[in-house]
């Protein structure tokens, strides 16, 4: 059928979508920006998504004109801003572009050209390396351009002239909306968030695509090229390693979703055609007397396979035993919860949620904010892909602290071990707070490990971060070493799994500046209730208290209604700041509890009781927000609760050997507990059986039963600690 100019016309009108984190990168941001806008045919409009940065959408705002700036609406990461630039744009053709990359002449004319054929998907262009200033491309990586995946650019192995591939590249592609329409937009399973080198996600939505459209087709245009910035830090043999990881972790989280067959098609192709042929072109440059470059490119080739090849593995066994989201709803455990925020400044306009292929959300938790203040958190219905607030009935709005401009040095202790890329987004989440005179102290309790060395690059990437090593397992340690080495009145300890929002700090501190609080804890909230698993532990364990602000007085009891011993009442301790003076005087944490001891849990709430007993105050305050990735699987849950009751009864346990007059409190609250874990056994409005419900109950009531024993081996490995008690 013949087209008219008219009608072609109109098919090639093109938004371009540039989604962007850090200011770190504001001038590659602009010259992205710059040339999209300045392509021929140009574009119908250009968009800048910033993923959960209000100082950069602030700046962008301000500084940038003819762009649509836009906050990412969905969950943190690339994926979820690629999907706000999707549901925002008008186009009929969306191209991608990476905000560190710069289109040249040409490049959407050329993306655009192949969809005269209707069955034309997406079409990628190649990206070229742009390497930092001073620098060029290291001597261990091919010149062959075998691994230039490492650092995002086109690498050898792809077609040379316009062919039909599996999947374009994430830095310069573009996809037909009628498609995206069809088959959704991008996973938020996969892919990256912020500076953590995962991704895939483009992968997983072309796979997608050919599965739903048998038709499709999906090409490489070579001449719809992009040059790529490289920085220095990408330059490095621990990145070559920390990149090939997540790259097999990515691939991983590709073939539960899609399969593994279309997932590794091409890898297979790659590793036994191309990867022997880069080999066998150094060897012959060593042959030709250039022997050090080629052993060095050859180290980086068996370095890059093999760390690809470990995370592959690693993350197929941590995930086996759960169902793939597609699984899961035929087994019927989706529908799901979104989770998603709402600042009734901006108005109540309809909320996106995101399009995960196999997850169905029927409702979503909002949580809903004032600028830097939390109202209310809501369960609300999902219709469609958007949740709708606009008949929202909000609760009267939590007490807030009286304003206060007291801003004293704060130190934030983060204890890690062997979780390089997890404690990457925590301390990434803690430097971007709007808090002025801040240090992160990242403790490295198991500092042998491979992964010392990412964390030791990772803390020297910003003065305010200072990496520390622990050698003696244990949490307790860990915080105990970063207090000794803390040089602020004020301390905070969080966990490596948690990440904090912007006001999080400054609103901790606002309560402190009242001189009779001597702790304040955070509101915590999942960062996603996909799972039947993760749904269970925030019904279980959740660490969000609700949106009340609450004084806990000196007896700790809350206005005296409640018992001091009862756990979890004051908020979690592993996303708290308290006061260093009183620290000092609680001697810090108990080093025979906690994870990384035989206890595995406990020392939160014994700190808190030791607190109790020395007439301390707590407040916890909704307004402080931060953000945990609860358990995704079974198998993970279940190991979670049982160290938690493990601890729960060790400290029970530690506390009353101390303090025998507290035999009456600690019994006041076990028939409680009891009576929740058997409760919780199932759940039919997670569409759950009562199976994992009654591992789950098993799995607590072994950890409770278990936990004077294993109070007793951390004694007996550190007998010196027992009569110890901070």
């Amino acid at each position: 059928m013949a087209v008219s100019g008219e009608t072609r016309e109109r098919a090639l009108a093109t938004s371009v979508v540039v989604c962007a984190y850090t200011t770190a990168r504001w001038h590659t941001i602009r010259a992205a920006l710059a040339s999209a806008a300045g392509q021929t045919p140009a574009p119908l409009e250009v968009l800048l998504v910033v993923d959960h940065n209000p100082d950069l959408a602030h700046r962008a705002r301000a500084e940038l004109s003819g762009i649509r700036v836009l906050d990412n609406e969905g969950a943190r990461g690339l994926s979820g801003a690629r999907n706000t630039g999707i549901d925002h744009s008008v186009g009929d053709v969306i191209a991608f572009l990476d905000d560190d990359a710069a289109a040249l002449p040409g490049w959407l004319a050329h993306l655009l050209a192949p969809y005269a054929d209707p069955d034309v998907v997406a079409v990628g262009g190649a990206a070229r390396p742009q390497w930092a200033a001073g620098s060029g491309r290291p001597a261990w990586l091919p010149a062959t351009g075998v691994l230039d995946w490492v650092v995002g650019c086109t690498y050898t192995g792809l077609p040379t002239t316009l062919a039909e591939v599996r999947n374009v590249m994430g830095c310069t592609m573009s996809f037909r909306r009628t498609v995206l329409d069809t088959i959704g937009g991008f996973s938020t399973r996969v892919g990256r968030v912020g500076a953590l080198p995962l991704g895939c996600e483009e992968t997983e939505l072309c796979i997608r695509a050919r599965r739903r459209l048998p038709r499709a087709r999906i090409l490489f245009e070579p001449r719809a090229t992009v040059t790529h910035q490289v920085s220095v830090d990408r330059l490095t043999w621990s990145y070559l390693r920390r990149r090939s990881w997540s790259e097999g972790v990515s691939k991983a989280a590709v073939s539960r979703l899609a399969g593994t067959g279309p997932a590794l098609a091409d890898e297979r192709r790659y590793v036994a055609r191309v990867l022997p042929a880069a080999v066998g072109h150094e060897l012959v440059q060593a042959a030709r007397g250039r022997p050090a470059n080629a052993g060095k490119a050859i180290i980086a080739i068996a370095t890059a396979l093999l760390a690809t090849a470990g995370g592959y593995l690693r993350e197929s066994a941590r995930r086996r035993t759960g169902p793939a989201p597609a699984a899961a709803e035929a087994a019927g455990t989706a529908p799901a919860t979104a989770v998603t925020e709402l600042d009734i400044r901006r108005g109540p306009a309809a909320l996106p949620v995101p399009a995960n292929p196999g997850i169905v959300y029927r409702d979503a938790q909002v949580l809903v904010r004032d600028g830097r203040w939390t109202v209310d958190l809501l369960r609300l219905p999902v219709t469609g892909r958007r949740v709708n607030p606009g008949d929202l009935r909000l609760a009267a709005p939590p007490a807030r602290p009286e304003p206060s401009s007291w801003t004293p040095k704060v130190s934030v202790v983060v204890p890690t071990a062997d979780r390089a890329d997890t404690v990457r987004r925590c301390v990434k989440s803690l430097l971007a707070t709007d808090y002025p005179d801040l240090e992160v102290l990242l403790v490295d309790n198991r500092p042998h490990a491979a992964e010392a060395a990412a964390l030791v690059e990772l803390a020297s990437g910003d003065p305010r971060t200072r990496y520390l090593a622990e050698a003696e397992p244990g949490v307790s340690r860990a915080r105990n070493t970063g207090l000794a080495e803390a040089s602020g009145p004020l301390v905070a300890f969080v966990d490596d799994d948690i990440e904090v929002d912007r006001w999080w700090l400054v609103n901790l501190v606002a309560e402190l500046a009242d001189e009779a609080v001597d702790c304040a804890t955070s509101l915590v909230l999942p960062t996603s209730l996909d799972t039947p698993a993760q749904r269970k532990f925030e019904q279980l364990k959740g660490f969000g208290r609700g949106v009340r602000r609450q004084v806990f007085g000196p007896d700790l009891s809350g206005g005296g209604s409640q018992n001091p011993f009862t756990p979890g009442q004051f908020g979690p301790g592993g996303c708290a700041l308290w006061r260093r003076s009183t620290l000092a005087g609680l001697g810090g944490f108990d080093p025979l509890l906690g994870p990384g001891t035989p206890t595995r849990a406990g020392e939160d709430l014994e700190l808190f009781l030791r607190l109790a007993r020395a007439g301390g105050s707590i407040v916890y305050t909704p307004h402080a927000v931060a953000w945990h990735e609860h358990a995704a699987e079974w198998a993970e849950l279940r190991d979670r609760l049982h160290a938690y009751s493990i601890g729960l009864s060790a400290m029970f346990v530690r506390h009353l050997l101390q303090r025998p007059g507290d035999a009456g409190a600690v019994a006041a609250v076990v028939p409680s507990r009891a009576r929740r874990i058997l409760l919780a056994r199932s759940s039919p409005r997670e569409g759950g059986s009562a199976r994992p419900g009654a591992r789950l109950l098993l799995e607590q009531l072994t950890g409770l039963a278990w936990g004077p024993a294993a109070l007793a081996r951390s004694a007996w490995r550190a007998p010196s600690r027992w009569s110890r008690c901070p």
